[in-house]
């Protein structure tokens, strides 16, 4: 059985992206820029720890790098990317190797699409604030 969501929706919700960046903006312009850059270095360092964890078969880790990235992107909007780490967090929990495997695979694909997206945005507040 797949625990992959069938149908492809978009990686990011623009409006909760927007939110973020009303809120963040107002503060200071750069800072969207500072969180993005944390958000995506971050991302992928627990993805590789999630990797090495599943080789040694530390589900612990795993459950905790797959709930730290859920909260994460889901403040990104990344809602594809959040639910899939909720199901790896979830198959850590009931220590299922094979269903970590195959949400740490989907969830690499959707990082991708996450990554450009969030790569996109970043180039125009980078331009934003250097008006």
């Amino acid at each position: 059985m797949s625990h992959v969501p069938p149908a492809k929706e978009p990686s990011i919700e623009y409006g909760i992206l927007r939110a973020l960046e009303e809120d963040v903006a107002d503060i200071d312009p750069g800072i969207m820029l500072e969180l993005v850059d944390i958000f995506l270095d971050d991302s992928s360092d627990h993805l590789d720890a999630i990797e090495g964890a599943l080789k040694e078969g530390n589900y612990r880790k795993i459950e905790i790098s797959a709930h730290s990235l859920k909260s994460s992107s889901a403040t990104f909007g990344a809602l594809i990317f959040s639910d899939l780490c909720k199901r790896m967090e979830m198959c850590a929990r009931t220590e299922q190797p094979e269903c970590i495997a195959e949400m740490l695979d989907a969830t690499r694909r959707e990082f991708t699409d996450v990554k450009a997206i969030l790569s996109e945005q970043r180039t125009k507040w980078s331009e934003a604030t250097a008006e």
